[in-house]
Parts: C-alpha cells; structure tokens; sequence
C-alpha cells in the first residue's frame, strides 16, 4: 500500500507535512510494504493540480495524509477511492507510525468545511505554506 504525504520542501523540510497538498509543494510517496519513501516535487509529479490526480492513481497511492484538505478536493479525491486521513502535527515520520498503528482519523467533510470557512479563498486570510512564503516578500 502506497500512501502520500504533502511536506514543505525536498531539500530542507522533507519531514515536516505541509499545510496542504498543492501544485507548488511537494510529496513524500510512502510504501508501508517496503517501509521505503521517495521524494519529489508536486510539479515533477504533475504540473498543475489537474494532472495531480491521474498521476497518484498512476502510482498507485490509495491514501493521503494531510493536515489541511478543501471540501471539493477532499470530495474529488474520496469520489475517485482515494482515503484521506488527517495528519496529527506536522512530523512526517510520526504520522506514518500513527497511519501504520490505526490512530489517524479519516479526514470529514466538516473538518474541511472548517478550512473553507476560515479561509474564504482569499490568499491573504489562509494558513498554507504558500501563502505564509508570499507574505515573507
């Protein structure tokens, strides 16, 4: 089983789970059989959110965990069979243990409703790391 995990960056926070999958991240592919990981941009994966799906299901990847997640993308995902669990804190190695162990919630569709709500869309008002970057400049 093949689970995929959204983290920061491939060179310096390759263990620390980004707020949420996106185009400009990237993913550590975890395989629970081999207990092995690889790394790789989204956008080596898929270069932009649209081609990202065809691309895990490529690979094989039946479960994501991430701490943030949009209700449309959570639907789209759980549609095409894909299982979503919500990632406790952002330690990439831990939440694998706590994946393997059982202790991760499936991801609700109120708990991404929370997201929505707080974020409203609006770059400037969300909590992602893409967002937290453009407010650095």
């Amino acid at each position: 089983m093949k689970v995929a995990l959204p983290i920061i960056d491939i060179a310096s926070n390759r263990n620390i789970l980004a707020s949420s999958l996106n185009v400009n991240g990237s993913i550590c592919l975890y395989d629970i059989d081999s207990k092995s990981g690889s790394w790789i941009k989204t956008t080596d994966l898929a270069p932009n959110m649209g081609e990202l799906l065809p691309a895990l299901e490529a690979l094989a990847i039946s479960v994501i965990i991430t701490r943030q997640i949009h209700p449309m993308a959570l639907k789209i995902l759980a549609n095409k069979g894909f299982i979503i669990f919500k990632a406790i804190g952002n330690q990439l190695e831990e939440n694998i243990v706590f994946y393997q162990n059982s202790k991760l919630d499936l991801y609700s569709h109120e708990a991404a409703m929370q997201l929505a709500t707080v974020c409203g869309g609006e770059c400037t008002t969300c909590s992602t790391d893409i967002c937290d970057d453009d407010k650095k400049m």
